[in-house]
This record gives structure tokens, C-alpha cells and sequence, in this order.
């Protein structure tokens, strides 16, 4: 008997059995023969699951459609077992028969009653499919796999919450030079905020119009030690991720306080056996330079010890030049080694760390004179070459340790350590003179520390009540964050806007005289979760969490110190209903909450904000994995936000509300063999319900009501051509409102990225190109004082060239 995806050309013979096939239940391991006897204890359970610790178990690979096996349970397996004979237990009574495909077992239908448990004739396949991890390389384009969404393994159609997955291949076919970049192509997702900003700022995002910054961001699964109030926020180098993630909507059942509009969370490279090993050179315009490698496998024969080197060193002008010619530079270098070691297949501890130095000329401020147009060329950078910088150093390390008490609990912690140094000289404009043309500036200079420990400990179990399947998940986690400002003012002389003259001696004074700072924030939560599947349809995720916060604030200057603690309750309910045709229409509900900072008119410190989601939608799988479709309708609102105070404007009270409706479209699928297309399309209609201030009603500032992007990339498969890759992409950002009262606005902008890659041997050469044709194009522009502006622009054409060597 042949398999029908066996009729294609010899060469996709990987595809058959790893695309075509598989499924979030495929397991690669070793290749092991199907005859030979294997301790094998399975425990009863659902059968996906089974079938994964089977091909574990025996190093047998295992492929079979999420659909297929859907519902379905399997009898505990026990005993000296050929995998053969163990697949025949496990199918017993489930309708489907394992065939026998080479080195593979693969699951389907029976035909009839007799073909029940038995292994049909075998058909010689040379390839054998990889499985998907939920924290490893995604396959492609679609990921089916993530733990960001229930700190579960689970499969992205059963997750009750909507859920984009970047991988690696897609950040470097697009030539994503930070997770920003990244993000262009995420749907409910606008990034870059701030415009091209080399301080490490540059995260601002927004997330169903509420910002992402400061509580929404993480890195396996732990927050990262950010602040907006301060410059010692946690950079990524996107180098060294594996994956991207964006869960949307309300997230603190899993991960405690945050704003309503979700999570980004970047899952790091990791240990691996087959790790790549590989060094890579890019020159691109701006004089960009940069030597990357990544380098890894087994450090002993029997692959107990996996090692994993990590590095970067890039240096590059940036697109903004002072009128005297002086470009604003970059430079960073990446270090991020990690160690894996498994002594038993029931047991690993995995060693993560980084080290991260950024040197720059830091943000340079563009003033735009009152009546000037948002151009470029209308304004003028502020700053001083000489003066102006923003220095990092950032250094993290922690662990991942798991181990397996027996055949249904598995225990889990999660910590990282991390200290981050800022020193940041920056200069913008104070006032303009009468004459329109002179310049006074204000210096300061900002010295900060931040200390971060974030620890995660949960126990996750399966068991059964009644005809209920339950994967239970119970959590502790906590975080402590110490932080110290030092603020300095400085003086430098006016500047010319219309014939500027750079550098000005600049004094600073040598002792903090602007602020004097500390904090200390504390939280720990615990959380429970039971995804519980009701037959083979039917899928309830039930989650509930309660959070203890308190945070303690120290201004030396004015001799204050205000304490405030506040305790929260959140939870989520998710609801999945799974068809074997591969529609999964889903419904959750989830809230959130974020402590605000600050005291009222009465001295009362404030409650925290709320926010609560319901939201419907379907998730489409319709060829076992390979393309994903997902649509989803939200209508998410944040409650107790600030507003004046109408008895005393000089203070607020917690009287202001949100509302974020909305509708997402994404799809992720190969059109044709070798042909691949993302494409998005989001409707945002966000306003402010209640308020004291003359934002009420209004659309708050930088947040578009539509956007969209879609890129395409073709592989050549055979032929003259066969291994030329090319990509095109287009995106398109609405316009936005500049001020609160929406009387003003920030224009609309489509942008087109294109990539040309050739891969050959052990080489790949790719050229990247985004904003093809470089529109300048504003990203946020506020009216300030006296009918300036201070616009903030989005990157101009950038060109890359790589050469990626695989050894």
C-alpha cells in the first residue's frame, strides 16, 4: 500500500512525512527499529499525549493529525514491548491502525474492522520527520506549538486566546533586525512608536490599543526587568531568539500584573544536539557592519551535556546626521552562552545567560519650529555630537529546571537574575527666542541601576474524573525589582535652528540636583489552571489567580517615601471546540490588572487598573498543520484609569475608562509548493468612555483603527533556479490623532519591504530591503509648547547584505 503523499516527486520526500503529515503530535527521536523490545510505561491518557511519550520512549518517530486522534483516550501500556506491539495497545479500540513507513510509524483510519491493530506493509520512506517543540525551532512558517499561552505544551487551535508565533525562519527571511522589526507583520500590533530609537526604548508598542510597554514584555516566560518610568529596561538582541510570541488580550492569569492588551514574549536559543553552527557577516548602508555566530551540540558522547554560544558585535550610523555632517552611531555586542544537562530522561536543568553592551550618541531630538511641516528637513537635530549618548550594560543569568515524578506530574522552575547600568547624556529644546531662531536647550543627565529576581515554580499533572480528561497546572511565582535614579542638570549654549553650530562646551553639575531616586517593587502570585477535555470535541480551559504587589518609593530629594501594596484577584475561562475537519471555533474571557502609582488629592494612594475581554473566534487548520487561519472578535475594556480631578486639577482621580473592539484576521499558508504567504489584517476602534478631561470620547494618541501587511516568499524547488528565494512585502499603518482632542492628525503610510536569498551548499546569501522605496513617513508627531512639534520618524530605507556559513 503507498501513501497517497508518497505519488509526488522523490525530492519533497521530508514534506510527505514532516509537512503534509504532521501535526503537533509528531515525534522525532533518534532512529530505532520497530522490532526490538523496550521498557515502555505509559500511563492511561489522552492519546496524542501517549503516542508523544511513545516515540520518547523507543526513539520511534510517530506522526499523526491532531484531528485524527482528537477526544480520543488511550490505556495504560506497561511492560518489555516492541513499539509495534506498544502502538497496537495503545490504538486499541480508537478506530485507527499504525503503518509502518520506513523508520516512522504512521497513524490513520482503519478501513475496515479487521485492519484494527494491524500493522500494514512497509513503504520505504529516506526521510523522517522533526517534531515541533513548543519552545523550539518552528517548522516554516506555522508554528503549532507554544507554552505562552497556558505554560502548558499546548497546541496553538486548542489555546482559547488569540496567538501569533514568529520563528526563526520567518525573522530571517524578512531580515528582522530587532523584535520590532519582527512585529511588523503581527496583527494588533503596532510597533515602533518612538520612530527609529537606538536607547533601549525602543519596545514601545502598543497591543490592542493599550501599551506594552514596561509590563507586557517577557523572555521565556519570565517579565523582563523593564520600567517606563525609567531608561533600565531589558534589550533582546533578536539574534538570539528562537521565537517570538504575541499573546493578545488580558494575560494575568498566567503572569500577574500587566496592561489589557497582552504580552510579547521572546523565547531564547537553546541547547540543542542539532544546534546550528554557524557564523554570519552583514554589510548594509549607514556603514552597517556585523559578525554574528551561533555555535552548539553535545558536549560528552552520551549527550547528557548540550552547549549553545551565542554572540553578536554589530556597528552602524544611524539615519539621523547633524547638520555638520556628524552621524548618531550605534554599536552593541551580544554574548549569550547556555548549557543543558540531562542526566536521565526524567530530569534536566538548563543554564541560560547573556551579557549585553550598547554604546551610542544616543537619542537625538528633532525641534520643528512653530508653522514648520512634519518633513525631515524641517527640523533640526538638538543635541551635541560630542555630548550626547546612551550607554548599557545589561547582564542576566538563571536556570530552567524540569523533572518528571512519574508518569503524570512533572515539576517545573523558571528564575533569572539580571542587572542593568544606564548612563544617558541628552539635550532638547527649552524655548525659542522672539527671533524665531535662537534655540535655548536643557541638559540632564541620568544615571540608573536596576536589579531584577523573577522565579516561577508550578507542578503540572494529568489525571482523570469520570469521562474528564484534566492537565492540571498549579504555580508559584514571584519578582523583586530594585531600582535607583540619579538625575543631573546641566548648561549649553543656544542653538542657531536655521544655521546650527555644534559643539558647545557643556557643564554638568557633580551632583544629582534634578532627582534622587529609589524603588522597590515586590509581587508574587498564585495560580492554577485545569484544561479540561470533555470528549473529543469539547475543551474547557479554566484558570483563576490571586496577586500580592507592593511597591515602595523613595524621592531623597523631597525627603518622601510612599508605600503602596495592593492584592488582586483575575481569572480566565476558555472554551474549544475541536473538529476533526480542522475548524476550532473557540470563547474566553479573561481580566487583568496593572497597580497604579501615585497618590489623590486626599493623599490616598490609587486602586490598581482593571481589565476584562471577552472574545470569540475560530482557528483554522485545514492540512495538518502546515497552514494556519484565525479570525477573532474582541471587546476588551480598562477600567479605573486616571483623569482629572475636576474639584482640583493639579491632581487626578481613578474615574477615566477604555474601550478596545476589534477584529483580527491572519493567515499563515503555503499557496503552492515552495510559495508561502503571511498576511493580516486588523480593525481597531478604541475610545475613551469615561473622563474629566477633553479626551473624552476620543481616540487616544498613536493608535491607527486599521492596519494590515502581508509578505509572500518563493522558493525555487528544482531546476537552474533551485535554491534562489524571493520576498516581497507590503505594509500599511492608519493614520492616527496628535493630540488629546483629535484635532489633529498624523498621516496614514504604506511601506514595502522585498529579500532575495540563495542558498547553496553550506552558505546562504541573502539581500534585505525594508522600506523599499524609501517614503518618509511620520510615526507620532505632538504639538508642543507654543505650536512646536517634536515628530518622531520611521526608518528609512535600509539594505542588507548577509553570507551565512553552516559548518
Amino acid at each position: 500500500m503507498r501513501h497517497p503523499h508518497l505519488l509526488f516527486n522523490p525530492a519533497p520526500l521530508t514534506l510527505a512525512i514532516a509537512l503534509a503529515i504532521s501535526t503537533p503530535g509528531l515525534v522525532h527521536a533518534q532512529a530505532a527499529t520497530t522490532d526490538k523490545p523496550v521498557a515502555i510505561s505509559i500511563a492511561a491518557q489522552p492519546l496524542d499525549a501517549a503516542l508523544n511519550e511513545l516515540a520518547a520512549a523507543t526513539g520511534v518517530p510517530v506522526a499523526f493529525s491532531p484531528a485524527l486522534v482528537a477526544g480520543k483516550k488511550a490505556p495504560a501500556v506497561k511492560g518489555n514491548l516492541t513499539p509495534r506491539e506498544a502502538v497496537n495497545q495503545l490504538l486499541s479500540g480508537s478506530g485507527l491502525v499504525a503503518t509502518q513507513e520506513g523508520g516512522s510509524m504512521v497513524i490513520k483510519a482503519a478501513r475496515s474492522p479487521g485492519e484494527q491493530g494491524a500493522m500494514l506493509p512497509t513503504v520505504t520512506v529516506k526521510a523522517a520527520a522533526e517534531t515541533e517543540t513548543a519552545t523550539g525551532p518552528v517548522r516554516g512558517y506555522v508554528a503549532k506549538r507554544s507554552t505562552t499561552g497556558t505554560k502548558t505544551d499546548t497546541s496553538i487551535i486548542e489555546t482559547p486566546q488569540s496567538i501569533s508565533v514568529l520563528g526563526r525562519q520567518e525573522m530571517e527571511d524578512r531580515g528582522a533586525l530587532s523584535v520590532m522589526e519582527a512585529l511588523r507583520y503581527v496583527p494588533g500590533v503596532v510597533g515602533e512608536r518612538a520612530g527609529v530609537d537606538t536607547r533601549g526604548q525602543e519596545d514601545w508598542l502598543n497591543l490592542r490599543g493599550f501599551s506594552g510597554f514596561g509590563t507586557s514584555l517577557y523572555q521565556d516566560g519570565l517579565r523582563m526587568n523593564t520600567d517606563a518610568n525609567n531608561y533600565t529596561n531589558q534589550r533582546s538582541e533578536s539574534y538570539g531568539l528562537e521565537r517570538v510570541e504575541v499573546l493578545r488580550g488580558p494575560a494575568s492569569v498566567l503572569y500577574g500584573k500587566g496592561d489589557a492588551g497582552g504580552i510579547v514574549n521572546r523565547v531564547s536559543k537553546r541547547p540543542r544536539t542539532d544546534a546550528p553552527r554557524e557564523v554570519e557577516v552583514q554589510f548594509g548602508n549607514r556603514n552597517r557592519r556585523q559578525l554574528a555566530a551561533d555555535i552548539g551540540g553535545a558536549a560528552d558522547e552520551q549527550g547528557t551535556v548540550l552547549y549553545r554560544v551565542v554572540g553578536l558585535g554589530v556597528a552602524a550610523d544611524t539615519q539621523d546626521e547633524y547638520a555638520n555632517g556628524d552621524a548618531v552611531s550605534n554599536s552593541r555586542m551580544y554574548l549569550a552562552p547556555s548549557l543543558m544537562w540531562a542526566p536521565s530522561q526524567n530530569t534536566s536543568l538548563t543554564i541560560l545567560s547573556e551579557f549585553f553592551r550598547d554604546r551610542n550618541d544616543g537619542f537625538a531630538f528633532r525641534y520643528s519650529p512653530p508653522g514648520a511641516s512634519s518633513r525631515k528637513a524641517s527640523s533640526v537635530l538638538v543635541g551635541e555630537p560630542s555630548f550626547t549618548g546612551y550607554d548599557q550594560d545589561q547582564a542576566a543569568i538563571g536556570y530552567q529546571f524540569e523533572h518528571r515524578l512519574n508518569d503524570s506530574w512533572t515539576v517545573r522552575q523558571n528564575t533569572r537574575l539580571s542587572n542593568i547600568d544606564v548612563t544617558y547624556r541628552r539635550i532638547t529644546a527649552r524655548s525659542l527666542a522672539s527671533d524665531g531662531r535662537t534655540l535655548a536647550r536643557r541638559v540632564r543627565v541620568f544615571e540608573e541601576n536596576s536589579k531584577q529576581l523573577a522565579i516561577d515554580t508550578h507542578i503540572e499533572g494529568r489525571l482523570n474524573t469520570a469521562d474528564v480528561e484534566h492537565k492540571l497546572l498549579f504555580g508559584l511565582d514571584a519578582e523583586r525589582l530594585k531600582t535607583s535614579n540619579l538625575a543631573f542638570s546641566g548648561e549649553v549654549g543656544a542653538l542657531d535652528i536655521l544655521n546650527p553650530v555644534y559643539d558647545q562646551a557643556t557643564t554638568v553639575s557633580p551632583t544629582a540636583d534634578i532627582g534622587d531616586s529609589r524603588q522597590h517593587f515586590h509581587q508574587w502570585g498564585f495560580y492554577a489552571q485545569d484544561q479540561m477535555r470533555l470528549n473529543r470535541n469539547w475543551l474547557v480551559t479554566l484558570g483563576g489567580r490571586m496577586d500580592w504587589t507592593s511597591v515602595e518609593s523613595l524621592d531623597h530629594m523631597a525627603d518622601t517615601a510612599i508605600e503602596q501594596k495592593d492584592n488582586k484577584f483575575t481569572g480566565r475561562l476558555g472554551i474549544n471546540y475541536i473538529t476533526q475537519s480542522g475548524w476550532t471555533p473557540y470563547f474566553s474571557y479573561a481580566t487583568s490588572f496593572l497597580p497604579t502609582l501615585g497618590l489623590d488629592a486626599n493623599g490616598n494612594t490609587f486602586k490598581p487598573t482593571q481589565g476584562k475581554q471577552y472574545e470569540v473566534g475560530v482557528k483554522y487548520s485545514p492540512d495538518s498543520g502546515r497552514s494556519l487561519f484565525t479570525a477573532a472578535l474582541f471587546d476588551l475594556r480598562k477600567n479605573n484609569v486616571l483623569t482629572i480631578d475636576p474639584d482640583d486639577p493639579d491632581f487626578q482621580v481613578q474615574k477615566g475608562a477604555i474601550r478596545s473592539r476589534g477584529l483580527e484576521l491572519e493567515a499563515k499558508t503555503p499557496i503552492a509548493r515552495g510559495l508561502d504567504l503571511l498576511a493580516n489584517y486588523t480593525y481597531n476602534d478604541v475610545k475613551i468612555t469615561k473622563s474629566n478631561d477633553v479626551d473624552l470620547g476620543k481616540t487616544p494618541t498613536a493608535t491607527p483603527t486599521q492596519t494590515a501587511s502581508a509578505w509572500l516568499n518563493y522558493r525555487f524547488q528544482a531546476g537552474d533556479w533551485r535554491g534562489l528565494g524571493i520576498g516581497l512585502g507590503v505594509r500599511h499603518v492608519g493614520s492616527t490623532y496628535s493630540d488629546e482632542a483629535n484635532q489633529s492628525r498624523t498621516p496614514s503610510f504604506t511601506l514595502f519591504d522585498a529579500a532575495i536569498s540563495y542558498d547553496t551548499g553550506p552558505w546562504r546569501l541573502a539581500l534585505n530591503v525594508s522600506n523599499l522605496m524609501d517614503k518618509e513617513h511620520v510615526v507620532n508627531c505632538i504639538e508642543s509648547v507654543g505650536g512646536s512639534k517634536i515628530c518622531k520618524y520611521g526608518q528609512e530605507r535600509t539594505v542588507v547584505l548577509s553570507a551565512k556559513y553552516r559548518f
